[in-house]
């Protein structure tokens, strides 16, 4: 999967930022598996591989604006979406969570 995502990032990644990507790809995954009660094994994270991906490139891609909800510039404006609030939503709505 960490392969499929530095192909979809294409030149907005830097190889020295693999161990961080790992790391992201790690929690992620882990964060994933908690939301949708599915136990840590490769068919449920291939279940979830989409979502995954998502959130990801996502992250990594909003590194430095982590803690802004928003940003103004030169009369632009851009709303950030939380990405684990978007990773449980898909979860959700993709009908991936298991019920108890």
């Amino acid at each position: 999967m960490l392969n499929e995502i530095i192909t979809e990032l294409g030149a907005y990644y830097d190889e020295k930022d693999n161990n961080l990507l790992n790391s992201i790809l790690e929690e992620t995954t882990n964060n994933a598996l908690f939301l949708s009660n599915l136990d840590n094994n490769e068919d449920n994270k291939n279940l979830l591989k989409s979502e995954i991906k998502e959130c990801v490139k996502t992250i990594y891609l909003r590194r430095g604006t982590e803690h802004n909800q928003s940003l103004s510039a030169n009369g632009e404006n851009v709303t950030f979406i939380d990405p684990y609030e978007k990773l449980r939503e898909n979860i959700i709505k993709n009908g991936k969570r298991r019920i108890f």
